[in-house]
């Protein structure tokens, strides 16, 4: 995955504010690792309601939402209009990715790509990232990455960057170091380009951490993604048939590419 866009002008400030932590007092980078990634796979499943704004070139979408997903990569999100009038229900099981615009009476199917997903979520993620991405814990880049963790401005709070093997992919977290729960998150390519911006509000206490009830995307292209949840339930028992893809009659099949 190559995803885009850092901030380190604006947040990689090293200043040691009093009241911050001591540098010997913060964690390994290793264990910064250890602990996000443990972060995500406590989150089995979850179940989260409220309600949505997508912008993407094609348009914007707004409207409330309900969205089950279970580990690592199956999705099912369902966007209602006014009076519970349903307007699109997306579902992928990880390979396959269906569709259902109602307004237009037409159902999208095809492989559960980037492009794909972005076409109606708005960002170019795959199954699995926007699991990830919505359980509150952004995927990391790969193990070979450089990783270190530094002090920022915000007491409590550290920043971990990350940069690929090829030097060409960054990534920065600000979390707390107190339950590591990610506040935001930046994905950069080459120099000066954004890819994508994550903004996490609301924290709640789930699992030993906290998780968001409020999540912002946005990425390169202009594209946003934003979710205010009024109920965010975790590992709850999902049914695995909400997954399977049935095209209700006299809806029209658009195959995806």
């Amino acid at each position: 995955m190559q995803l885009l866009a850092a901030m380190s002008l604006v947040l990689a400030s090293c200043v040691h504010l009093p009241g911050q932590p001591a540098l010997s007092s913060l964690p390994t980078a290793r264990e910064v690792r250890v602990k996000m990634e443990a972060r995500l796979q406590a989150v089995q499943s979850f179940i989260m309601s409220g309600s949505i704004e997508v912008v993407a070139p094609q348009g914007e979408l707004h409207g409330d939402h309900i969205i089950l997903a279970k580990a690592p990569n199956h999705l099912r999100a369902e966007v209602l209009g006014p009076f519970g009038q349903p307007l699109l229900r997306m579902m992928t099981d990880g390979t396959t990715l269906t569709v259902l615009a109602f307004r237009e009476n037409r159902a999208y199917q095809g492989p559960a790509s980037r492009a794909n997903l972005a076409r109606f979520l708005g960002l170019a993620l795959s199954p699995a990232e926007v699991y990830a991405v919505l359980a509150g814990s952004p995927p990391l880049l790969p193990p070979d990455s450089q990783d270190e963790v530094a002090t920022t401005s915000l007491s409590g709070q550290a920043l971990f960057k990350l940069v690929d093997a090829g030097g060409q992919v960054a990534q920065e977290l600000i979390f707390s170091l107190s339950d590591s729960a990610v506040q935001r998150a930046w994905v950069a390519e080459g120099v000066g380009r954004w890819g994508l911006e994550l903004e996490y509000g609301d924290l709640r206490p789930y699992l030993a951490s906290r998780y968001p009830l409020f999540l912002k995307v946005r990425d390169q292209e202009g594209r946003l993604l934003a979710l205010a949840n009024d109920e965010l339930k975790l590992n709850q028992s999902v049914d695995q048939a909400l997954f399977q893809v049935r095209v209700p009659p006299g809806m029209t099949l658009v195959k995806l590419p």
